[in-house]
């Protein structure tokens, strides 16, 4: 069930993003100069959400979107549905009775783990280079790891380092072993 909310709330969060991205800044990475796009949308959305769509917030989720755009694809299949705001976003929602349409049989976008939360994305986004990005994301998920692990092997440049290393299969096993003890400690 938690993994159901944190795969719903990734999706939703991407899905912010791209509207950002897509429809207000009309698929430019940046919008005009003057143009305060996030800063009046927030406006709009905290006016009748609440204040969980702050410009930051909103930053993150058009960062998000930026960085994983051609990495995930929504699927569509034929037909919509109408479900209220409360079934689909784990967001902040004032009033169930907010209806939006929701594409029937829409899959999880390609790339986006149930292993890996919200929090999880936000450290990864901030990695620049991508091939390190996805080896991040693969160990992360490998190796169960959580948030403050993912993030101290990022600030310890363990990809980098695995690059280096004249034996990288025996780095690797050691950093999984060793993250496993952490996250199943037998005492």
């Amino acid at each position: 069930m938690v993994r159901a909310v944190n795969v719903n709330m990734v999706v939703a969060y991407w899905l912010i993003g791209r509207e950002v991205v897509e429809e207000i800044q009309s698929g430019r990475e940046r919008a005009e100069y003057g143009e305060k796009v996030v800063e009046k949308l927030s406006a709009r959305l905290t006016e009748r959400y609440g204040k969980c769509f702050s410009s930051p917030v909103l930053w993150n989720f058009r960062q998000f979107y930026l960085v994983y755009a051609d990495h995930a694809k929504i699927l569509f299949l034929a037909g919509r549905e109408f479900i209220s705001v409360s079934t689909f976003s784990p967001m902040c929602v004032e009033s169930a009775s907010t209806v939006i349409p929701c594409p029937m049989g829409t899959e999880l976008p390609a790339g986006f783990s149930p292993q890996l939360s919200w929090s999880h994305y936000r450290a990864l986004m901030r990695v620049n280079n991508t091939a390190a990005r996805d080896f991040y994301a693969r160990e992360a998920i490998a190796g169960s790891w959580d948030k403050r692990t993912l993030e101290r092997q990022i600030h310890s440049f363990y990809y980098e380092r695995i690059l280096k290393s004249r034996k990288p299969e025996t780095m690797l096993a050691e950093v999984r072993l060793l993250s496993g003890r952490q996250m199943y400690p037998t005492n």
